[in-house]
């Protein structure tokens, strides 16, 4: 698909709009940057494109990259899922033991990034509520 004009011509990607908002999605005036179609806002909060999916819309370099590290970790964990199950009734405990320790590494990981976005959030109500008092 070259566009977001080319696309409106593919009578599927027309239809999946169409099924977006007849299911309650609330089209977007942000586009894909991908191929210009307009975005979805799904009733769970989630951003798609009716071609690529969920995408993430971000208002600053920092938000863009820890999208891109969320990304990340999420393409790790279903990889390490991946072949731990391939190896669940094979003699190699070894390499499946190897697999389920970087899942708990992964775990560990996004429990340290949400309590830190905890801890920022906190913070800045906090600082609000100062500014509120102030006033």
């Amino acid at each position: 698909m070259s566009g977001g004009r080319e696309a409106y011509k593919d009578r599927d990607v027309v239809m999946k709009m169409t099924r977006l908002m007849a299911e309650g999605a609330t089209m977007l005036a942000e586009t894909c940057p991908v191929d210009g179609l307009p975005l979805f806002k799904l009733k769970s909060g989630d951003v798609v494109c009716p071609v690529h999916g969920k995408v993430w819309i971000v208002s600053s370099e920092a938000e863009a990259e820890e999208v891109e590290i969320d990304y990340v970790v999420r393409k790790i964990e279903l990889h390490a899922a991946r072949r731990a199950y391939q190896l669940i009734n094979s003699d190699d405990t070894s390499e499946l033991i190897q697999w389920l320790n970087v899942i708990e590494t992964v775990e560990r990981i996004r429990n340290l990034r949400e309590a830190r976005a905890r801890s920022a959030t906190e913070k800045q109500v906090e600082k609000a509520r100062e500014e509120g008092g102030r006033k």
